[in-house]
């Protein structure tokens, strides 16, 4: 098991960062590329995928077409995306971290960083308030054919 506090590297989400500037008040979450396993963390519970759009999935199918990089569940003409992730929580319910996997892809990494945190920070994904530390794990999945 990975300590979820070993930081390896940082994204650079300049979307995500307008977009947390324009929501306002809410503090930056700090959404970082990390290994680990955070399969023991409890589950956050998914209530939609309401913004996970089609140009998202495009723009990474685009990325793995283009050659730009290798993506997991990537064939031919398809793209089927299956990742976990973990994300933390203030006590006051406030997202304070999110981890991604390490794709090895950075363009991609941004794209699924940007894409998560819109989707913690608008409700698709919550946390059940059983974890004192704030610690939740999360799945993204979706399926693209160009």
């Amino acid at each position: 098991m990975v300590n979820l506090w070993a930081i390896p590297m940082f994204l650079s989400l300049a979307g995500a960062a307008q977009a947390a500037t324009i929501e306002g008040a809410v503090p930056p979450a700090t959404v970082q590329v990390a290994v680990g396993d955070w399969e023991h963390l409890p589950p956050l519970k998914l209530r939609n995928y309401a913004h996970l759009s089609s140009s998202v999935m495009s723009k990474l199918y685009e990325i793995r077409r283009e050659h730009r990089c290798s993506l997991p569940g990537s064939r031919r003409r398809q793209v089927d995306l299956s990742i976990s992730f973990a994300a933390q929580y203030s006590p006051d319910g406030r997202l304070r971290r999110l981890l991604l996997p390490q794709l090895n892809c950075p363009e991609a990494e941004a794209w699924l960083g940007g894409t998560l945190l819109r989707s913690l920070r608008g409700g698709d994904y919550v946390p059940t308030g059983e974890n004192l530390n704030g610690w939740y794990r999360g799945e993204l999945s979706f399926s693209y054919e160009g």
